[in-house]
């Protein structure tokens, strides 16, 4: 599987370093805790959770069927909204993309599932 460190690194590089591939590895309960600290959490967690899978789908995807690309630069900006800590829209671009993804997988029977 691709290092997401360096896809979000290269692909959307804000100067920031690399800690979306941290933040996305790292256990999004907190070190096994079992449930999030603070509603703020929640969302960080849920972005996350939406942007490492949008990448993995993307990822199989794209190749098959290249006008999914046009996807790319909203994930892009919602890696680069993670970075900053805005957590809110990142979510809400996500969701956005997901609800894209859902559709372009239930027209196209040749996709994975989201």
């Amino acid at each position: 599987m691709t290092d997401l460190g360096a896809w979000s690194s290269s692909a959307a590089d804000t100067g920031h370093g690399n800690r979306f591939g941290q933040a996305a590895t790292s256990s999004p309960w907190g070190g096994g805790v079992g449930m999030p600290s603070s509603p703020g959490e929640v969302s960080r967690t849920q972005c996350a959770a939406l942007l490492v899978r949008a990448h993995a789908w993307l990822e199989r995807v794209v190749p098959q069927m290249l006008e999914m690309n046009g996807l790319v630069p909203l994930v892009t900006r919602a890696v680069q909204l993670y970075r900053t800590g805005d957590y809110a829209e990142c979510y809400a671009v996500m969701n956005g993309v997901s609800q894209g993804i859902a559709l372009a997988a239930a027209v196209a029977p040749v996709l994975p599932p989201w």
